[in-house]
């Protein structure tokens, strides 16, 4: 459905959520994250620089349809998973050839926490950054999540960081932000034995190989686990995943 054409899940929230049900059947996440710029994925392609990503972000449509997002997955999901926003580190939302000093960034998290304060009035349990940059962010980067993170303490959420540019766990300064550190490329054994830390599943993991399988049942030893099921991975080798963690719906 919508194959090759990811931004479309956006122009209908009701099927999106329909079909992230009928996943939640099978996986059994503890947690299900609203994407809160993909709604505003069309415009964001085209825009070039921190104004012109700040005015993507003020776009009426794509706000109302966020709200609708997150209004459909509360009301199909909200009483078998934790409901959170997942929000980009700023950075990622500047392409490589932009201005990206720490001004500009700070203009682009100011951007992105109105649309975030747009929708605040909902029983939201948590904000996710989630920041692809590889070995991790500078400082400039963590500095500008700061007024992201204080939002979501001042809701009463939770805060998570999402690090997917990190292999190892020694790419993390131990000082960076949030409640908890999501390593998502990182297997559970290479994990600090800190419950901060929530990770195990990386894409090997879900690949049909005796390493896989090894991940797995390393995987399957940790409480807190995180990962994204890569998108071409075989539908058999997912669900024996999922029977192996434990975490199948039978």
């Amino acid at each position: 459905m919508f194959a090759g054409a990811p931004d479309r899940w956006y122009d209908e929230p009701a099927t999106l959520v329909a079909a992230a049900a009928q996943a939640q059947r099978l996986l059994r996440s503890d947690v299900y994250s609203v994407n809160v710029t993909g709604p505003f994925s069309r415009h964001l392609a085209a825009a070039r620089d921190a104004a012109e990503v700040c005015a993507a972000l003020k776009l009426a449509e794509p706000r109302r349809v966020l709200a609708e997002t997150l209004d459909a997955a509360l009301h199909q999901l909200g009483e078998r998973a934790v409901i959170v926003l997942d929000c980009p580190s700023p950075r990622g939302l500047l392409g490589p050839s932009a201005e990206a000093g720490f001004d500009e960034l700070d203009d682009v998290a100011a951007g992105l926490l109105e649309v975030i304060r747009a929708v605040a009035d909902r029983p939201i349990g948590g904000l996710q950054v989630t920041c692809d940059t590889v070995s991790g962010p500078d400082a400039d980067e963590v500095d500008v999540w700061s007024s992201l993170l204080a939002a979501a303490g001042h809701y009463g959420w939770i805060t998570a960081v999402r690090l997917d540019g990190v292999t190892s766990p020694d790419q993390v300064d131990t000082a960076t932000p949030g409640d908890l550190l999501l390593l998502s490329r990182v297997a559970a054994d290479a994990l600090p034995d800190d419950p901060r830390y929530g990770g195990g599943l990386p894409p090997a993991l879900w690949a049909d190989t005796a390493e896989a399988a090894r991940l797995a049942e390393a995987a399957a030893k940790r409480r807190f686990r995180f990962g994204e099921i890569p998108a071409d991975a075989p539908p058999e080798t997912v669900v024996a995943r999922i029977v192996a963690l434990g975490e199948a719906a039978w």
